[in-house]
């Protein structure tokens, strides 16, 4: 083979995609037909919506004290994953298989402020100032009826009255500087129809 030959092999081989997820996604698309077109231009049903796999009623209460009734979901196609410190291992829970979730609080305190003296240098200074910080870990009921208990970190949508809303199931999470506990709402209870 000369040189130029190999030369040619050389960038034919570097040309072609080496990235196999990308390739997998590529093969299920399949061709275009009419399934994928935008939804504008398909008709409308006379039967209302689909449900969403996952999709399930319920209402979530937080710790402020407010109430959401709705439709609530997760991220499509994806379970909330939770680190089970008893199994020392995640575990996937599908919204299905969800009664309920509780909160248990494990810490949560004002925190002081630091920062650094000078920039580039190491040592930090107190602000006098503090921020809200709390760890949470959900106690979740299956419809089996076991219970599990563990640090989530989920996205839960809740759509009503047209409205949806983003609520995140947080395992650590920190308010502003100057708010306090109160202010610094999370999830307390989720309960599933």
């Amino acid at each position: 083979m000369n040189a130029f030959a190999l030369l040619l092999a050389i960038v034919a081989q570097a040309t072609q995609p080496v990235d196999p997820t990308m390739d997998w996604l590529l093969d299920q698309a399949g061709p275009a037909s009419a399934s994928t077109q935008p939804a504008a231009t398909q008709p409308a049903s006379p039967f209302g919506e689909k449900p969403v796999a996952g999709e399930r009623t319920g209402t979530i209460t937080l710790s402020d004290g407010k109430v959401v009734r709705g439709t609530i979901r997760t991220t499509p196609g994806k379970p909330i994953r939770m680190w089970n410190e008893e199994r020392q291992a995640f575990v996937d829970l599908p919204m299905d298989s969800i009664q309920s979730m509780e909160a248990v609080i494990l810490w949560e305190r004002d925190e002081p402020e630091w920062r650094f003296k000078e920039s580039g240098h190491d040592e930090k200074i107190y602000t006098g100032k503090t921020y809200p910080a709390r760890e949470t870990q959900y106690r979740v009921i299956l419809s089996t009826g076991d219970t599990l208990t563990g640090g989530i970190v989920a996205p839960l949508y809740v759509t009503a009255d047209g409205k949806s809303n983003q609520f995140v199931l947080y395992k650590r999470s920190k308010g502003d500087v100057g708010k306090t506990l109160a202010e610094l709402v999370y999830v307390r209870h989720v309960a599933l129809d």
